[in-house]
């Protein structure tokens, strides 16, 4: 059978191994340290339970991370149909869903009050996803007992969903890379240090959706965003 002869530009495109294993490096070293742990016999049983819970929510995010990847190869209408999602209700699900880990690692959220209700054109779980990915980097880069802020707001024609961390100030080149990200995907080899790996996949969803992702460079930390068209639905109703 013959082998197919990649280009450097199809072979950038490529969703690439390398850049997986990259992105999946740290969780998967987590998860190995803290079975170690508990294998060892020393924690107490509290902290036994503390640490088993903490290695399976690692575990599912990596898994999460898998799947993601794995959906940005294929991102057709006929598999992730758009329709009117309410914003609030999905924000409402996150919060559910996010409670166990932003509790075992110390962190609040604020979120957005109920107000007028919008819809939007999105595919529910694409934009869960984004959401999801936004927070989960909050968490990372925030400290202990730090509270994370989600916001909501009409931009136009379109909804801003936005997740805002108080972290430290992030230089301005990194800020460029993380923009320049946004649109353009890095391979392993131009970039070795870092992947990028989570920006590409919310972009991937985002312009799926007929939307995009953005950045907001704080003083004191970031807004991570994404506008999604607002529905011709207005109403509930």
């Amino acid at each position: 059978m013959v082998q197919p002869q990649w280009s450097d530009k199809e072979f950038t495109a490529m969703p690439s191994i390398a850049v997986a294993a990259h992105e999946l490096k740290a969780p998967l070293a987590l998860i190995r340290q803290m079975s170690l742990l508990i294998e060892d016999g020393r924690l107490s049983p509290a902290e036994a339970q503390l640490m088993q819970r903490r290695l399976t929510l690692t575990a599912e995010r990596s898994l999460a991370l898998v799947q993601d990847l794995a959906r940005t190869v294929n991102v057709q209408p006929t598999l992730f149909p758009l329709e009117p999602v309410n914003p609030l209700a999905l924000l409402t699900q996150l919060a559910h869903q996010s409670r166990d880990m932003l509790r075992l690692y110390d962190r609040r959220v604020t979120w957005p009050r109920a107000g007028k209700k919008r819809l939007v054109v999105a595919n529910p779980l694409l934009l869960g996803r984004i959401m999801t990915n936004f927070l989960d980097n909050a968490m990372r880069y925030s400290e202990a007992g730090a509270v994370i802020r989600v916001t909501m707001h009409q931009a136009g024609t379109m909804v801003r969903l936005g997740v805002r961390d108080f972290g430290p100030m992030m230089s301005l080149a990194e800020y460029r890379r993380l923009v320049d990200e946004m649109t353009t995907r890095k391979s392993v080899r131009t970039r070795p240090d870092s992947s990028g790996l989570g920006v590409y996949i919310a972009a991937t969803f985002a312009r799926a959706m007929g939307g995009q992702i953005g950045l907001i460079r704080h003083r004191d930390g970031l807004t991570f965003y994404v506008d999604v068209p607002l529905s011709e639905q207005m109403s509930l109703l």
